[in-house]
């Protein structure tokens, strides 16, 4: 596994879902050209060059979010994804262009079982990611984002359960 250059940042953000495992979560989570379908404040996500869930592979990803002053800001960003691996379930990608500040970004998401849980397991899902200092965020402003934006993720896949996807909108 190759690993991300030293950068200004360095931040990590974990939750963990009591009723889901490792496997169920990931199930959700593997597809790197669908995360509108688990983060609720993308409107949209599509691959716009490679081959779908292979290295190499860039998505578009788009949609409303706070900005760090408290005010709705459409966003968007072309991702490349550097590694998958589905065994140990997780991905590794990077920020190629957007419209927030990025210079340089590494992240990676990924998920694995918990300690112990209810009666449909545990699991702990982990978002970190090295960076440069982003244009008009402070790192503290940035983390909280990844927290708020990885705790609407658990939600949201806590919420399928068996029950197919329920798809919101936050136009």
């Amino acid at each position: 596994m190759e690993q991300e250059p030293k950068l200004g940042w360095e931040g990590k953000t974990t939750t963990t879902l009591s009723n889901t495992t490792a496997d169920q979560a990931w199930s959700l989570m593997k597809n790197f050209t669908d995360l509108q379908k688990i983060l609720p404040e993308l409107q949209t996500c599509y691959k716009v060059e490679g081959v779908d869930g292979e290295p190499g592979c860039v998505r578009y990803a788009a949609g409303k979010v706070l900005s760090p002053g408290g005010e709705k800001m459409f966003v968007w960003a072309k991702e490349r994804l550097i590694e998958t691996d589905p065994k140990n379930r997780f991905y590794r990608y990077e920020i190629v262009e957007s419209n927030v500040g990025f210079r340089r970004y590494f992240g990676r998401l990924g998920v694995e079982e918990g300690g112990g849980g209810g009666d449909g397991g545990e699991c702990v899902i982990e978002w970190s990611y090295v960076a440069d200092p982003i244009e008009g965020w402070t790192k503290e402003e940035f983390d909280g984002f990844l927290r708020g934006g990885l705790k609407a993720m658990a939600r949201r896949i806590e919420g399928v359960g068996n029950k197919g996807w329920i798809i919101k909108s936050n136009i």
